[in-house]
């Protein structure tokens, strides 16, 4: 079974796709400075857990899952993006 593409707007998130992607990478960078990688953030899933409740927190994306929150930023990463 495929896996359905997110769409912020599932979550009612006026944004695209890549904006919020955008969005969480950049508060992963913010809050961790290049001293974690995404790879060694889930490998600690209560700090992962702790930073997906804060991106939700900051911009109001109460409804999203931390799987979809982590999946956008691993999908950054496989795509070569910052």
């Amino acid at each position: 079974m495929a896996r359905r593409v997110f769409d912020p707007a599932d979550y009612d998130i006026p944004l695209s796709r890549e904006e919020f992607t955008d969005r969480v990478v950049e508060q992963f960078h913010s809050l961790y400075r290049d001293s974690l990688s995404i790879d060694e953030l889930l490998l600690h899933p209560s700090e992962a857990m702790h930073f997906c409740d804060l991106v939700r927190r900051k911009f109001a994306y109460y409804g999203v899952p931390d799987n979809v929150i982590l999946r956008v930023m691993i999908a950054r990463r496989k795509s070569g993006g910052r």
